[in-house]
């Protein structure tokens, strides 16, 4: 997606940096793990620029933080982050931080925007710079701990983690036929994701299925924390000794 026309809705951004559950019956499904209420000291550094609701620029590290809390730690995904009140069913991480902002923000690292997943005429990958994700979080039990986000994505069939950075493929704008207003596409709730999704603002390099039958990857629940975590992601570009070896592209039917 060309940068002309994602700017004008991001100027605004870059103007602004000048009990007791009850038991299971037997033979009934198990419960879904109730989010625990879990202590969160987060304050972001005075040197950030806000960019919104839980989200800042680090202009020394050149990096996008973002906050967001787990709402899956275990099942088959299609995201790894989708905005508040969407998708959590099917996603790791929710936060409540504008869509548009994220792609702004990420801009501001140095990133550059490619293209979402493209289906017709014929299949191409999303592209764009590779993005490394790093999470920070407090356990239970108050211990600081960090992650790579890949380590909380598992391949369904290999149950090895997810060996490939997400890509800044940039959503897409489209126009609402009633209003005529332009539309940025991720504000649906694709965020970052594992399933190819034309709305994402990051993506996988590769095809990834999103039907029900053929998802390929799923939560890694030796890795996740309980659900209900406060989880700082830290966004910046992959260097080039950084990045995992790049899987080739294949059509996804």
């Amino acid at each position: 997606m060309k940068l002309k026309y994602i700017l004008p809705l991001l100027l605004p951004a870059v103007a602004a940096l000048a009990g007791d559950e009850p038991k299971a019956k037997p033979k009934q499904p198990a419960r879904p793990e109730a989010p625990r209420t879990i202590p969160d000291d987060f304050q972001p550094d005075p040197s950030w620029k806000a960019l919104g609701r839980s989200l800042w620029f680090d202009p020394a590290q050149k990096r996008l933080v973002l906050r967001a809390r787990v709402a899956l730690r275990e099942g088959a995904l299609e995201h790894l982050l989708c905005r508040e009140q969407t998708k959590e069913h099917e996603s790791i991480l929710a936060t409540d931080a504008s869509p548009r902002m994220i792609h702004a923000g990420l801009i501001l690292t140095g990133a550059q925007p490619g293209h979402p997943v493209r289906f017709q005429p014929k299949f191409e990958p999303p592209a764009g710079t590779p993005i490394t994700i790093e999470l920070e979080w407090t356990s239970p039990e108050g211990e600081r701990q960090k992650a790579n986000a890949r380590q909380w994505v598992r391949d369904v069939k290999t149950r090895k983690p997810l060996d490939t950075d997400w890509v800044f493929a940039g959503s897409d704008l489209f126009e609402d036929p009633d209003t005529k207003q332009t539309i940025y596409a991720a504000d649906g709730g694709d965020l970052f994701t594992v399933s190819n999704f034309t709305a994402s603002i990051l993506d996988l390099p590769f095809a990834s299925s999103a039907d029900d039958t053929s998802r390929g990857f799923e939560a890694d629940p030796r890795q996740v924390p309980p659900r209900g975590t406060h989880v700082t992601m830290s966004l910046r570009p992959a260097t080039a000794h950084e990045r995992p070896k790049a899987r080739r592209a294949s059509r996804v039917d």
